[in-house]
């Protein structure tokens, strides 16, 4: 029984984790389209155009910045991973000292009642 909850645990941290993902994600790309609408607007209200130079500058730091982007997603999805995992395993063995000590207080208690028995005879 225990090992179907676990199970199903797990099942619902991996949910909530792809949800908080998700939403990062989402986050993330609207964003960044706010900002590619703000610097197209810039640039069609600047008079001045850029060199050819500084445009191929432009274009390699944006593909950088969304390679940087990729290793950030996965980073952070790493973390919030690692957390639901770490917080389950720290249930678990939560529940587990419970059963113990359980276990432990029940035969306590029988070996008590035991010599009690024993050594009223």
């Amino acid at each position: 029984m225990s090992e179907d909850k676990s199970v199903e645990e797990v099942q619902g941290a991996d949910k909530a984790a792809a949800k908080i993902q998700a939403g990062f994600r989402g986050y993330r790309v609207r964003k960044r389209l706010q900002e590619e609408k703000k610097a197209k607007e810039k640039n069609q209200n600047d008079e001045a155009s850029a060199d050819s130079e500084e445009e191929s500058h432009q274009d390699h730091m944006e593909n950088s910045n969304k390679s940087n982007d990729g290793l950030l997603e996965d980073k952070s999805a790493t973390k919030i991973q690692a957390g639901i995992r770490g917080y389950l395993v720290r249930k678990r063995q939560q529940a587990e000292q419970a059963a113990a000590t359980r276990i432990q207080a029940g035969f306590r208690g029988f070996r008590t009642r035991k010599l009690l028995k024993q050594s009223g005879q």
